[in-house]
C-alpha cells in the first residue's frame, strides 16, 4: 500500500508542479492522523530542505479538523493556503517549520472511499501560490483513482 501512495504522491507532484507531497493516515480507531512514511520529493527542484520538512512533521499527530490535514479529514473536501508562514499556528500547526525549511503555499486532497476518509494527502511548494481550482482538479481525481485502488486491494 505504501509503495501505491508514493506512487501517487509522484504523479500529483508532478501534474501540478509542486514538488513535496505527504499523505496522512487515520488511526484505526479513526480518531487521529498520523504521517505516513509514503512521500514524494522532486529533487529536480532543489529543496533538500523539503525532506527536513517530512522529518520535523513526523512528530506531529493531529485531531480531526486540526490543522490542514485534519481539517481536510473533517470536511472531505480540499483546502488551499496561500501562505502557511502567515497563517498561526492554530491554523497551520507547522508555521515555524515551514519557515525554518522555506515552506510556502500547500493544498490538500482527501482520498475517499464509500464516504469515508482513507487518507488525506498533502502537498507544499517554496513558492507563493495563489488558489487554482485546475490544480485541485487534478489532485482530485487522481486522489479519486487512488481510493478504487486501495479499495479494490
Amino acid at each position: 500500500m505504501n509503495e501505491t501512495i508514493t506512487i501517487s504522491l509522484e504523479k500529483i507532484c508532478v501534474s501540478t508542479n509542486f514538488p513535496y507531497g505527504e499523505a496522512w493516515i487515520p488511526d484505526e480507531d479513526k480518531n487521529l492522523l498520523q504521517l505516513s512514511s509514503s512521500y514524494y520529493i522532486n529533487s529536480g527542484f532543489g529543496n533538500k530542505d523539503l525532506e527536513q520538512f517530512w522529518v520535523c512533521s513526523q512528530d506531529f499527530i493531529l485531531s480531526r479538523g486540526e490543522g490542514l490535514p485534519g481539517r481536510v479529514w473533517l470536511s472531505k473536501q480540499p483546502e488551499w493556503i496561500i501562505d502557511v508562514t502567515i497563517e498561526s499556528e492554530g491554523y497551520f500547526l507547522r508555521n515555524q517549520i515551514a519557515k525554518a525549511f522555506g515552506v510556502k503555499s500547500g493544498f490538500s486532497v482527501p482520498v475517499i472511499t464509500q464516504n469515508q476518509v482513507l487518507i488525506v494527502l498533502a502537498f507544499f511548494t517554496s513558492q507563493t501560490h495563489s488558489k487554482d481550482t485546475k490544480i485541485i482538479e487534478i489532485a482530485t481525481n487522481k486522489a479519486e483513482s487512488l481510493g478504487q485502488l486501495l479499495f479494490n486491494l
